[in-house]
């Protein structure tokens, strides 16, 4: 005993000097209070059968508070009252099909239809949301670091990944101009990060819940909150970042995980246990301060695992997603704080994923695998003293199936016609610092 106690006092003076050093925060750094706010009115083809095409709605009101009450330890809270973006149980209604029907299930709890939304936030392709997280009620991010070294940084708590550009670094303001590869890649998850950086080069390894991006895959769960974790273990995801010189920035993101579950007592294939992995590679190039070419590359495995498939008695091969998208960005000083500029983007990626492989197998509404989603949008901007962004936008959107979520009708006199689901609208975003 006598030895044990000189150890551990040997230990705790040793380690007395170091935490001795640690000065508290500046009086400045313990808070700091920052605004988001995003509105916009606009077009949406996709909604134009309730005749709900012109919407105006802000997207986010997000206050965030940040900072250290510690040397080594600081907090990050971020809160959007705004929270409209998961999809809701549709009732059925003749001549349309709504993925979310709650019928479609073979078996299952009763799910009662949302009259008021369920029509209206269908999936990705058919929303009026402009905001593209799911959140956990108001709470969009929250988590604390933990500095360990100058280079070391542990996180725990709820965070977006760190997964290809976020929207605004390549020109994007919501979910109704952001690519769908963007949509794909946005995803907050409770879990936790250890993150080595260094200036130009930093790597993240993360275990997350992973059921952040349940929705996308039509994984419904039977519409259990998608913050509730049902995974048996957890998604890994690893995320690296180099900048060899300062116009250049490179990313590449992988993920490897599951959402939602199997539950045995209760099957359906809108609630099966299904893959959700991903191989994201970003790159951006910046020659100038006003000029910049950006692009990402995506693969994403989709799909019922093996052991869900062969319960259900279907297909246990994975679905594959890939697709890909590039554009720039053009500017240029008008005054000494005003910049006007246009932003230019395609994308084409693989409209494959579980729905369309379920109605594909069972030669429904002229569904079939292999085809693609593709879309062009162009962007003009002003944007005044780095805080306020006001944008118009137009999105040219060639979406091969837009009936299969309930935007157009499979049945009766004009089945498989409507509106293009194109997007087109005025945007206002606003970015500041309100304390101190």
């Amino acid at each position: 005993m006598r030895i044990e106690t000189a150890v551990a006092l040997i230990v705790l003076s040793s380690y007395h000097p170091a935490f001795a050093q640690d000065a508290p925060p500046p009086t400045d750094e313990k808070l700091k209070l920052d605004v988001t706010f995003v509105a916009g009115y606009g077009h949406d083809g996709a909604q134009a059968p309730l005749g709900l095409e012109n919407q105006g709605r802000v997207g986010q009101a997000t206050f965030t508070l940040s900072g250290r009450l510690h040397e080594r330890f600081r907090y990050h809270l971020s809160f959007n009252p705004v929270n409209e973006v998961s999809s809701k149980p549709a009732c059925g209604e003749a001549d349309f099909f709504f993925p979310n029907d709650p019928h479609l299930y073979s078996a299952g709890p009763i799910v009662p239809c949302d009259p008021e939304n369920g029509h209206k936030r269908v999936d990705t392709y058919n929303t009026y949301a402009l905001d593209y997280i799911v959140q956990q009620g108001p709470l969009r991010e929250g988590y604390v670091d933990w500095l360990a070294t100058n280079e070391v940084t542990a996180r725990f708590g709820r965070f977006i990944l760190p997964i290809g550009f976020a929207p605004d670094e390549v020109g994007s303001w919501t979910s109704k101009d952001m690519t769908r590869i963007q949509r794909l890649n946005a995803e907050a998850n409770f879990g936790a990060m250890l993150q080595y950086a260094r200036p130009r080069f930093d790597v993240s390894i993360m275990g997350v819940l992973g059921e952040g991006n349940r929705e996308k895959d039509y994984d419904w769960f039977y519409f259990i909150n998608p913050t509730l974790d049902a995974n048996s273990g957890l998604t890994t995801v690893v995320s690296a970042r180099a900048r060899p010189v300062r116009p250049v920035d490179v990313r590449v993101a992988w993920k490897k995980g599951f959402t939602g579950s199997r539950v045995e007592r209760l099957p359906s294939y809108w609630a099966s246990k299904r893959n959700d992995d991903a191989i994201v590679v970003s790159g951006k190039v910046q020659p100038h301060r006003f000029v910049a070419f950006f692009g990402e590359f995506a693969q994403y495995t989709w799909g019922p695992t093996q052991s869900s498939a062969e319960f259900l008695a279907l297909d246990p091969k994975a679905i594959d997603k890939a697709g890909y998208y590039a554009g720039g960005q053009f500017a240029m000083p008008i005054t000494s704080s005003t910049v006007v500029g246009v932003t230019l983007t395609r994308e084409e990626i693989s409209r494959d994923d579980s729905l369309i492989k379920y109605l594909a197998a069972l030669h429904l509404y002229g569904v079939e695998l292999g085809k693609k989603d593709r879309g062009t949008t162009v962007r003009f901007f002003a944007t005044v003293k780095d805080t306020m962004t006001v944008g118009i936008y137009r999105a040219d959107v060639s979406n091969p199936f837009p009936w299969v979520s309930g935007s157009w009708p499979v049945s009766g006199q004009r089945a498989f016609t409507g509106r293009p689901p194109d997007r087109y609208g005025l945007t206002v975003a606003l970015k500041a610092r309100l304390f101190p």
